[in-house]
């Protein structure tokens, strides 16, 4: 299976809400490594927050989106919220605010929004492969 592949299964699985498939993906990939998943899972999170944000926002709209993500996922709750806002407000043009972001731990924040993301927009199978289509253009050019 190629990674590509790898990593558009688990945007898939993360959009049904099949978290079995996500976590044994997940360990897959804890095991054979990485490559190309930051540029996936990158691509996949600026899209997202993109789409999601796409009328405009405030501070006060990724805050609530943070807060949000942070009570339904577990998992956020060990990460630090105020860069979990930088790192929203960096997809929607405010670089600046992740200069000093652990790249480990933004793929981590990236994994946890992308699954909020998902479940928000809730797309049927028509949109969720033209999602993953972009999703994949994108990244390739970061490839």
């Amino acid at each position: 299976m190629s990674v590509r592949t790898e990593f558009s299964d688990l945007i898939r699985a993360m959009a049904r809400r099949d978290w079995g498939t996500v976590d044994q993906i997940l360990d897959g990939l804890e095991t054979t490594g990485w490559r190309g998943g930051s540029q996936m899972i990158g691509a996949a999170f600026a899209i997202g927050v993109n789409e999601r944000f796409a009328a405009g926002h405030s501070p006060t709209d990724v805050a609530r989106f943070v807060a949000e993500t942070r009570s339904q996922f577990p998992d956020a709750q060990s990460l630090p919220a105020l860069e979990m806002e930088g790192l929203v407000r960096a997809a929607l043009g405010e670089v600046d605010l992740i200069e000093n972001l652990n790249p480990e731990t933004a793929l981590q924040m990236q994994i946890v929004f992308l699954g909020k993301l998902l479940q928000d927009r809730d797309h049927d199978e028509a949109q969720l492969e033209e999602f993953i289509a972009d999703v994949e253009r994108t990244a390739a050019e970061h490839l």
